[in-house]
């Protein structure tokens, strides 16, 4: 019971995480006006979030492993609280860029806290499902908050809509602090392991060769090519919609709601078909490495084909099947990886999830030139719709592939698992 009601609260608090990262993508038409801002600019602001990202998702992760995985998530809560809440002074770009940063910060060892936390909870063979589950709130909060966010802006402002998110989080940390748990009673095998004895010190020699490995190289591949397009989906697909497609801010909200739902239930059904494939062949490759490789080829096709058709209706289905298609992806890069060292799950999804923020912080920059610099907005989005497209394609061939190509079945509570 406890195990569900944990999954629960952190489905609910990737909801929070996801609106918070969205939020200044439906501020963006009020915000741009309101400083003046060129796409350039407002480029550099979605950028911004992921400048301190990467450092923090380090810290943060080893931290949880520290001091445990429930202390870490109430504090990235309440910093949530107060970043939001220190909307109502911002003032200018400069204000506005180092609210983005904080945030960044705050939410960086989110996703390595969260599968080192669920990791102590459900045993190896369901995580997949369980993960998927968990980032399904990611798409839950885009279709509970889009058309009330907007709402909110539209009604009263962009800064109230900030500090209303702080309000929720503000209330997700009160009721963990509550209902929480760092660990079951009976713990699965891993866990067990964990607890009974002290983790040993990390030197580089121990997980070189983790984190040098073909396997851990193209998870970070396709996972960087996962947050290429989230990062693009959050910071420019609203203005894209609203811009180029001429959807009113309603309209564009409860598009997203729509579409970011059935990607969700896709990633789900995508994650629930790796796991079944995992139980039955107990293979990486056979099961993650395969769905994770065909799922992000296709999300990158329907990436591209978004150029070809003219129709709103089926600009809104290409992009509602490239995310599902696409998204599922960092699921299966981190179950795999945190196979490699069961250990120190935190840590190694820590460093994993820090790294892809590199696309966090090239995408918005990349996109803003690329429609700056072109001779119309439309021709601008086309543009970086194709190079969303080339760079799932090229990396989902490459994982599909390679990835776990000499895969060896070894003992899951060895402290340091190698892979290819």
């Amino acid at each position: 019971m406890m195990a569900r009601i944990t999954m629960v609260m952190l489905f609910v608090l990737y909801m929070i995480n996801y609106a918070d990262k969205t939020i200044a993508g439906y501020s963006a038409v009020p915000i741009i006006k309101e400083f003046s801002l060129t796409q350039e600019e407002w480029g550099l602001v979605g950028s911004s979030f992921f400048w301190f990202f990467a450092i923090a998702g380090i810290l943060g992760a080893a931290l949880s492993d520290k001091i445990g995985t429930k202390k870490m998530l109430a504090i990235m809560a309440i910093s949530w609280t107060v970043v939001q809440f220190g909307a109502y002074a911002i003032a200018g770009l400069p204000m506005l860029v180092v609210a983005r940063v904080l945030l960044g910060i705050g939410e960086g060892p989110f996703w390595a806290t969260v599968v080192s936390h669920l990791n102590k909870w459900f045993p190896e063979e369901k995580r997949g499902l369980v993960y998927s589950t968990v980032n399904f709130g990611a798409f839950v909060g885009a279709v509970a908050s889009a058309p009330l966010l907007v709402y909110l802006i539209d009604t009263y402002g962009w800064r109230f809509s900030w500090g209303f998110m702080g309000a929720l989080s503000l209330i997700w940390f009160l009721i963990w602090l509550w209902v929480g748990k760092e660990r079951p009673a009976q713990s699965v095998e891993a866990s067990k392991s964990a607890a009974a004895t002290p983790l040993p010190k990390v030197t580089w020699s121990e997980i070189s060769g983790v984190f040098l490995s073909l396997t851990f190289v193209l998870c970070f591949l396709v996972y960087f090519a996962q947050i290429w397009g989230t990062t693009f989906a959050s910071v420019w697909e609203p203005a894209y919609l609203v811009q180029v497609i001429q959807l009113t801010n309603q309209e564009m909200a409860y598009s997203i709601a729509g579409t970011g739902l059935v990607a969700g239930l896709m990633t789900i059904l995508i994650s629930w078909g790796g796991d079944r494939l995992y139980k039955k062949h107990r293979s990486y490759r056979k099961s993650y490495v395969r769905i994770g490789g065909i799922s992000i080829i296709l999300g990158g096709i329907f990436f591209y084909s978004v150029t070809w058709f003219q129709s709103t209706v089926f600009v809104l289905i290409a992009l509602c099947l490239a995310k599902g298609f696409a998204f599922s992806v960092g699921t299966a890069a981190s179950v795999i990886v945190s196979s490699m060292m069961p250990l120190r799950t935190g840590l190694l999804v820590g460093v994993l999830s820090s790294l892809v923020t590199l696309a966090g912080i090239i995408s918005p920059l990349v996109t803003g030139s690329i429609v700056q610099n072109a001779p119309n907005l439309a021709t601008g989005f086309n543009n970086a719709m194709i190079l969303n497209g080339l760079i799932c394609l090229v990396f989902g061939i490459l994982f599909l592939l390679f990835a776990k190509k000499k895969e060896e079945r070894i003992d899951a509570s060895s402290p340091l698992i190698q892979a290819s």
